[in-house]
């Protein structure tokens, strides 16, 4: 099975919000939901500014999975976490649990919702909504496990502001901006 996954590029990464702002419009969002998040963060390593666009990681050991009481949240065939809503009961737990804070609750439907990474468009060939709208390219959704070994090696799954990937093992890998960079 691919481990299919975002690739985000934090060299190019500008801050733009074109990504976060193409979901919540792509997925009819109510206002102050969002799936994708977009910020501009101090690190407290350094103090640097970066740049990050996040939103579900689709982990290979989802914790919104493991902690769902009523078997909402699944894993698919191609490996991205899958939500049911007519399962979900709105209680929360996914919220808690996720170290990502990738599912939100929805007042206007009740029960928790979260990135789908778009299945109907990569179904039809196409990238996730964020990543057709990304400005830069610096997002991409990928087989992360097909990626040459060149290119993977110049990759990491940790950033100061993220959680340990050991807790669920994303499906995210990030060019990370190094301090000669800025």
């Amino acid at each position: 099975m691919p481990r299919l996954g975002f690739l985000f590029d934090q060299t190019k990464c500008i801050g733009c919000n074109a990504c976060q702002m193409a979901c919540k419009d792509y997925h009819d969002l109510e206002a102050g939901l969002f799936y994708r998040r977009a910020v501009t963060v101090q690190t407290e390593a350094d103090g640097r500014w970066m740049h990050y666009s996040g939103a579900c990681n689709h982990c290979a050991e989802p914790a919104c999975v493991k902690n769902c009481p009523t078997g909402a949240y699944y894993v698919r065939d191609d490996g991205t976490v899958g939500h049911q809503p007519e399962k979900c009961i709105g209680c929360g737990t996914c919220t808690w649990a996720c170290p990502y804070g990738a599912p939100r609750l929805s007042a206007r439907f009740g029960v928790s919702v979260k990135c789908t990474s778009c299945p109907e468009l990569r179904a039809q060939g196409r990238q996730p909504a964020c990543v057709d709208a990304c400005l830069t390219h610096c997002l991409t959704f990928t087989d992360l496990d097909a990626l040459p070994a060149d290119e993977a090696a110049k990759l990491t799954d940790r950033l100061p502001i993220l959680p340990d990937p050991a807790l669920t093992r994303p499906s995210l890998l990030i060019k990370r901006k190094e301090a000669a960079d800025v």
